[in-house]
């Protein structure tokens, strides 16, 4: 069944208004629960509360944050998922399973058929990485980088605009942060990008 896009958004922008202000992200270890409504397992590695209001409206059925999501550490370990919560921390309304990944910004277009994605700064990038975003093919990998300029192994056949989010590394999860095994307490943990899209498109 396909919903329209006034409908998908009003969906969207409820979900913000049924959490409240200042969601609570609790970041663990191990695997996710089975349900929301199931005890929470393994080490809590860092609690994020969001600021008040902590997504943009929704539009064309996506709906992505707003303002810093950023934390420390408390403990260390490899964070396998992550629990969104209203901020009292009492009721759990989502969970996700966390990946490894990073998300660079391209800092001009890439023509058609080419394999040459740039950018200001490639710092996190991995040879071998799976790389995904809007114009990269499917199964596309990182073949060599440049501290400004990323080779991938399949052509984009319709080029990439300036300015397209790309994400590369691991993106098997239902959300990525750049680090996920954390070394140290006190160690920063930022979400950078974090988006929802409705069903029905």
């Amino acid at each position: 069944m396909q919903w329209g896009t006034t409908l998908r958004n009003a969906w969207l922008d409820l979900i913000e208004t049924t959490i409240g202000t200042s969601m609570k992200i609790r970041m663990l270890t191990g695997d996710m629960p089975a349900n929301c409504a199931a005890a929470e397992t393994g080490t809590l590695i860092c609690e994020i509360t969001c600021p008040s209001s902590y997504f943009d409206p929704a539009s064309g059925g996506i709906m992505a944050k707003s303002g810093s999501w950023s934390g420390t550490a408390v403990a260390t370990g490899v964070i396998g998922y992550a629990r969104f919560l209203n901020n009292a921390g009492s009721v759990v309304h989502s969970q996700a399973v966390v990946s490894q990944a990073i998300s660079l910004t391209t800092s001009s277009s890439t023509a058609a058929n080419s394999i040459t994605l740039n950018f200001t700064d490639t710092a996190g990038v991995d040879v071998g990485a799976a790389v995904r975003g809007t114009g990269i093919q499917p199964g596309t990998t990182v073949l060599a980088i440049t501290p400004t300029t990323v080779t991938i192994s399949i052509a984009s056949t319709a080029g990439v605009s300036s300015g397209a989010r790309i994400t590369f590394g691991d993106t098997s999860g239902d959300t990525f942060l750049n680090v996920v095994e954390i070394t140290s307490i006190g160690q920063p943990i930022v979400v950078d990008e974090f988006s929802i899209i409705a069903p029905g498109a």
